[in-house]
């Protein structure tokens, strides 16, 4: 029963609240201090929500909302974001169908998080048509709408629709994250038809010769995620877009990847290495003299533009004699005449 000694400020109150509220240990408190709140406003009640809806026990975010809505409070978007959250995790589709009705008639479906978490609602509930449905019917979407249907065709085992999802994505001209990617890669994985490296090799190289090289790296970073062994031509794409880009950080990555799965560098790849690491930064010479001759010991023979970054890699690093040495062996050792780019390196 409400204690009618407990009064506080408000925002005092509601404040320790959400910290009881929020913790994954506090559900309990928040519930007891909520019990004793005399006419709890509605920011009280959606936080009280909220917390049970991410609780291990989301059930009672939905028993809240019913006793809240009996206490004659309708709720705002907030309150229904919480909710849907809640029924997707209990699996309750007849509740958040219920819910849905609700948000239908106080206009709330307009709001994009709204949709998504409908979305995400009904798609973890096995309702994909309602979910493709609810997608379909936004006026505007984000990448989280976006994500939401295809993760929930990806929860399904609905690979083909995943594929669809994101080829429609591709014709929005929206740009996927790691998320999309994971569940794109494991969907071209599951479906079996190609081997899953072909078909990621396919959608990395067309990304890359159309320029499009950040959606060149977000996809090898699904691919890294779903733990899918690259091959030479994927490594070889991937490394040339991090070169256009100039993330050394997204090269270097890839580079690791390649030594974990134990990728063989060569000729595509010991090159696109080399280009990668004297496009992104002038000052890991170093990390590109040694990547060379570790090239030269496996017996990888280097190419015009590996020479043109060996060269200005040692003209980086102030390496004169060691850049006229490569510069001498690359027409006596490898019969690569060079070019005016090469006697550009060393003047």
């Amino acid at each position: 029963m409400p204690n009618p000694n407990l009064k506080p400020d408000p925002s005092t109150i509601y404040h320790l609240l959400k910290s009881y509220a929020l913790s994954s240990t506090n559900i309990l408190k928040a519930h007891h201090l909520f019990q004793q709140i005399h006419r709890p406003t509605l920011p009280f009640w959606n936080i009280m929500i909220r917390g049970w809806s991410q609780s291990d026990q989301p059930i009672h975010a939905i028993h809240l909302y019913n006793l809240m809505y009996e206490h004659g409070l309708l709720g705002n978007n907030l309150t229904y974001l919480f909710l849907f959250k809640a029924c997707a995790r209990v699996s309750d589709v007849s509740c958040g169908r219920a819910v849905h009705a609700r948000v239908l008639k106080l206009g709330f479906d307009y709001l994009v998080f709204v949709s998504n978490a409908l979305i995400h609602m009904y798609a973890s509930c096995g309702y994909l048509g309602l979910a493709q449905k609810v997608f379909d019917e936004m006026p505007d979407r984000d990448l989280v709408s976006w994500n939401s249907l295809i993760c929930g065709y990806s929860q399904c085992r609905r690979f083909r629709e995943v594929l669809g999802v994101f080829e429609a994505m591709r014709v929005a001209n929206v740009k996927g994250d790691a998320v999309t990617m994971v569940k794109v890669v494991f969907a071209c994985s599951s479906l079996g038809e190609w081997g899953v490296t072909d078909v990621v090799t396919s959608m990395i190289t067309g990304y890359s010769q159309a320029g499009q090289f950040n959606d060149t790296v977000r996809l090898f970073e699904g691919m890294m995620k779903a733990k899918v062994k690259p091959d030479e031509i994927t490594v070889a794409s991937v490394l040339s877009a991090c070169a256009h880009i100039g993330s050394l950080d997204a090269g270097e990555a890839v580079h690791d990847y390649v030594q974990k799965y134990d990728v063989k560098p060569d000729v595509y790849v010991g090159n696109a290495l080399i280009d990668m690491y004297c496009k992104c930064v002038n000052g890991f010479a170093n990390s590109t003299l040694d990547f060379f001759s570790q090239m030269l010991r496996e017996g990888v023979r280097p190419s015009h533009g590996a020479f043109v970054g060996i060269l200005l890699a040692c003209a980086h690093a102030g390496l004169v004699n060691k850049g006229l040495d490569y510069f001498e062996s690359m027409e006596r050792v490898y019969g690569l005449k060079p070019e005016m780019k090469h006697y550009g390196c060393i003047v």
